[in-house]
C-alpha cells in the first residue's frame, strides 16, 4: 500500500514516465538514455530507472545502447481503434433502437470487474441514474456487464469474483454461485435482464454483440425506470435489442453461419 508521503513521488514519476513517451515520434523514434535526460532537464539516474520499469512492462524496447517504443503502446493503440469503430457502426443502429422504445441505449466495455460506457443516446425523458459515458459500475449489478461477465473464460470470471459481489440495488446478487447459475442462463438464452440491481425502480435489457471473430466484445444495453418500462411490452424490447445487436454485430463483420452454436 501506498503510504500518503510517497504519493507526490509516485504522481511524479507517472509524469515523468509519460514525458518519455512522448518525446518518441516518427521524426525521432529512437532514443538514448544521455538524449532523454538532457531534452527533459531529469538526472541520468532517474530517467534510466524509469526507462528499466517501461522496459519491464513493454512498452518501451531497448535496441543496442537506445531504446523505442515497445508493442504494449501497440496494444493498447488496437484497443482504442476497437473502440472507436465499436462506436462509429453502432452509433446509427442504436438510435433507431431509442426511436422505437423511447428509452435510453448504451454501448458498453468491461474493464476487470467494471462496466465503461463507450456510447450513450439518450431518449426524451432520460432516466437521471443513467451512467454516463466514461462511467465505470459494477459488472455484477448489471444486465450488460452481466452479459460481459458470461462469455469470459472462466479463469478470468474467476478472479472478477474473487474481488466479492458489491451490493448496489434492493437486488443485488452478493452469492457468487447464484450468479455463475444467472450467467449460464444469460449464455444460453442470448439476453439479460436486471431489475432493481443497479438502482431501486431501475430495469436493464443487454444483448451481446460479436466481431468478426465471433467473440463478445461489448452489447446493446436499454436502461429506463422499472415503473415506465413495466407499461411497454417487455418481450417487444428485448426483441428489438436482439434485432439491433445482430445488425451491428454484422456491421463489425460477424457472419452467423460460422458461429450459430454460441449465439443465441
Amino acid at each position: 500500500m501506498v503510504s500518503s508521503n510517497q504519493v507526490p513521488s509516485l504522481l511524479q514519476s507517472v509524469q515523468n514516465g509519460l514525458r518519455i513517451l512522448r518525446l518518441f515520434k516518427k521524426e525521432k523514434n529512437i532514443w538514448g538514455t544521455v538524449e532523454i535526460a538532457r531534452e527533459l532537464d531529469l538526472p541520468k539516474s532517474t530517467v534510466k530507472r524509469l526507462l528499466d520499469v517501461l522496459c519491464h512492462d513493454g512498452f518501451i524496447e531497448k535496441t543496442e545502447k537506445k531504446y523505442r517504443l515497445g508493442l504494449s503502446l501497440l496494444n493498447l493503440s488496437g484497443v482504442i481503434k476497437s473502440h472507436m469503430e465499436i462506436k462509429r457502426e453502432a452509433a446509427e443502429p442504436l438510435q433507431s433502437l431509442v426511436d422505437k422504445i423511447g428509452e435510453t441505449a448504451m454501448i458498453p466495455t468491461l474493464e476487470g470487474g467494471k462496466v465503461i460506457y463507450l456510447l450513450k443516446i439518450e431518449c426524451q425523458q432520460p432516466y437521471p441514474l443513467h451512467g454516463d459515458i466514461g462511467d465505470h459500475n459494477p459488472a455484477t449489478c448489471s444486465s450488460s456487464g452481466k452479459v460481459l461477465l458470461a462469455h469470459l473464460p472462466n479463469n478470468k470470471l474467476e478472479e472478477i469474483l474473487q474481488a466479492g459481489l458489491p451490493k448496489m440495488g434492493p437486488n443485488s446478487v452478493t452469492d457468487p454461485e447464484i450468479l455463475k447459475a444467472q450467467l449460464q442462463t444469460i449464455k444460453k438464452q442470448g439476453f439479460c435482464i436486471c431489475i432493481d440491481e443497479m438502482h431501486e425502480n431501475s430495469i436493464s435489457i443487454s444483448v451481446p454483440i460479436r466481431d468478426y471473430t465471433g467473440q463478445v466484445v461489448t452489447a446493446v444495453s436499454v436502461i429506463g425506470p422499472r415503473n415506465r418500462v413495466n407499461t411497454k411490452s417487455l418481450t417487444e424490447i428485448v426483441e428489438l435489442a436482439v434485432k439491433t445487436a445482430h445488425d451491428i454485430s454484422s456491421r463489425l463483420g460477424y457472419i452467423e453461419s460460422i458461429y450459430d452454436e454460441d449465439f443465441c
